[in-house]
């Protein structure tokens, strides 16, 4: 039997609750968790400069819990030149994976991202993370080999006060 849930754009009030699920997968994936702060995850998705669009999964019934989200911004492909859509997060709750949550979530996310224009979706997942690879490949995704990148903290703002050569 499957379980009833709905997937809809998150609104103001479900901040509280995305944060507490951008924890969980945190957690699930080995990482710190804590350190997303509420105001600042409201301004993502929903303040003057908001750049994220956020899409909950709802448990159908009596409390109704958000049980799954998916976080995505725009992107834009050189190759192609195209419109893209980034996913950063797709997490399900533990009681609610294997139901239809994410490919709910994956597909809400790909009918919003033609609506702009989008031409295709990517992300990426951990090199270790087979169950989620798996998924991905079941939608049709290809596994590219990437290397990704990033800059925080004091090389960041070391980097953005640079000018010219190194």
């Amino acid at each position: 039997m499957t379980k009833p849930f709905a997937v809809r754009i998150a609104a103001l009030d479900d901040v509280k609750e995305l944060v507490a699920l951008c924890d969980a997968l945190n957690a699930h994936s080995g990482l710190p968790t804590g350190r997303l702060r509420q105001r600042d995850f409201r301004a993502a998705l929903f303040g003057p400069k908001a750049f994220m669009t956020a899409h909950v999964a709802r448990a159908s019934g009596r409390g109704r819990p958000m049980i799954g989200y998916l976080l995505s911004h725009d992107s834009f492909t050189t190759d192609f030149g195209e419109r893209g859509l980034y996913v950063v997060d797709l997490f399900v709750a533990e009681g609610w994976r294997r139901s239809g949550v994410a490919t709910a979530l994956m597909s809400a996310c790909a009918r919003r991202a033609k609506q702009r224009g989008a031409s295709h979706m990517w992300w990426a997942s951990m090199p270790r993370n087979f169950p989620a690879r798996r998924f991905y490949a079941g939608l049709g995704a290809t596994d590219e080999a990437i290397h990704s990148h990033a800059i925080f903290g004091k090389p960041f703002d070391r980097l953005a006060k640079r000018r010219g050569r190194r």
